[in-house]
């Protein structure tokens, strides 16, 4: 057999022995180990108290808030997604809460820091995020031994059916809201909701000036709506 095709049918052999979902190793190994990836975080959470020392000088007749989402905003879930890729499995929502219940996901780089100064000045912090409303005990019992301000008063809007975010931001009428921090664009605006890559890109033209102001996005290579953005 002519040595060159023996090559390419050996590699074919191995990509097809691969694990389907290796792709994201290195999205994974990156996000772990780079400087880089922390460097990012350290970033958007320094500008985003700049944000809020501007926010304390205007006048404001409602309590100032910051609306942070919690999985790879503010809590650090990498260990759940080298368990997918050890175990060749993909996200479910039992796998997902039985690593909910574990309760230890650590900090995001910057983040405890951010939210401590943030809650040291009397800014209300409101987790709204789509983990499951059943897994609201051990997600504040997380947040709570990870050093996250948490007490009797603070606000925590979980996902009941709807994965947009929306109707549960609009509830929060009588709070000024400062800043929302997230990794992801519909953790922002309504209008990135299940959209495509395509369009989700041509929306940015309309909240572009609010990125950086209003908008502090953190970096997230491992998962997000992107995966399913693509045209078929």
């Amino acid at each position: 057999m002519n040595k060159h095709l023996l090559l390419l049918l050996l590699a074919g052999l191995v990509l097809s022995c691969s694990p389907e979902y290796s792709q994201k190793d290195h999205s994974m190994y990156w996000q772990k180990n780079a400087a880089e990836y922390h460097a990012l975080c350290i970033q958007a959470y320094n500008l985003a108290k700049m944000k809020v020392d501007q926010a304390l000088v205007t006048n404001s007749e409602k309590p100032l808030a910051i609306i942070a989402d919690i999985d790879e905003t503010v809590l650090n879930n990498l260990p759940y997604n080298e368990m997918l890729i050890e175990k060749n499995t993909t996200f479910t929502q039992e796998n997902w809460a039985a690593w909910v219940h574990e309760k230890t996901a650590v900090p995001i780089p910057g983040a405890l820091e951010f939210y401590t100064y943030a809650d040291s000045l009397g800014i209300e912090i409101i987790y709204v995020s789509n983990r499951r409303i059943e897994n609201y005990e051990p997600t504040k019992a997380n947040l709570i031994s990870a050093g996250f301000p948490f007490d009797d008063d603070t606000i925590m809007l979980l996902r009941d059916k709807d994965g947009n975010k929306e109707a549960r931001r609009n509830q929060l009428t009588n709070f000024n809201i400062a800043l929302i921090l997230g990794d992801n664009l519909a953790d922002f605006d309504a209008r990135f909701y299940k959209q495509t890559n395509e369009v989700r890109i041509e929306r940015l033209n309309d909240t572009s000036a609010l990125f950086g102001e209003k908008f502090i996005l953190i970096p997230n290579l491992i998962y997000g709506s992107w995966e399913m953005g693509f045209e078929d």
